[in-house]
């Protein structure tokens, strides 16, 4: 996992932290757990004014992180193993990006979704797109203090994204290595049930 933390006297904090989609916290009230997807309409309605982020990850490689991270265990038949989790794991996700895209629906206005490999490919503009959303300042140099301090290298000591560290909370930073972790027919376990996100997001199937 990899994360975006934007700290400023003048802009907000952002975390991408969560695996699948995360809430926004910053000055207001706020918050960064996942399961806000859920809530984002009761939130809504407590908090009229509030604009909700939601970030979205290739799923393949939220199950693939959250593996290593939570699942993994010594012992047993691992591919049993896998096929358990990902099954197990498959209609909360589902679930979320279905909840995710109701609320879109609802509140467009104040409402975006970013994807984590938008935010690996071009961080910056992602982060000033969503810092307009919420209007706060967008200056280039504040955006790039962000983007600087909130890179892989800077969040784990000097680790370039790619190194992987087992059992840290930022283990590897990458996009797409969901192939090191799944078999074909575990991948195909996923696109049973959420293939439809894919066009959408850009995520290659």
């Amino acid at each position: 996992m990899a994360a975006i933390r934007c700290r400023s006297p003048r802009t907000p904090s952002f975390s991408s932290a969560a695996p699948f989609c995360s809430g926004f916290a910053s000055n207001w009230p706020g918050g960064l757990t996942p399961e806000n997807a859920f809530f984002f309409p009761r939130l809504k309605q407590l908090f009229p004014a509030a604009k909700c982020i939601a970030i979205a990850r290739d799923p393949r490689d939220v199950l693939a992180s959250a593996w290593h991270f939570f699942a993994k265990k010594p012992g047993g038949d691992e591919t049993v193993a896998k096929r358990d989790f990902i099954r197990g794991a498959l209609p909360s996700l589902a679930e979320g990006a279905r909840a995710m895209e109701a609320f879109e629906r609802q509140h467009p206005a104040d409402y975006r979704v970013v994807t984590y490999e938008q935010l690996r490919q071009d961080a910056a503009a992602e982060l000033t797109r969503l810092f307009r959303l919420l209007g706060v300042s967008d200056e280039p140099a504040i955006v790039s203090t962000c983007v600087a301090n909130s890179s892989f290298a800077a969040l784990t000591g000097g680790r370039e994204a790619g190194q992987a560290l087992p059992g840290s909370f930022f283990r590897k930073g990458v996009a797409g290595d969901w192939r090191s972790t799944f078999s074909e027919d575990m991948n195909q376990m996923v696109l049973r049930e959420m293939a439809w996100m894919f066009p959408r997001y850009g995520w290659q199937i």
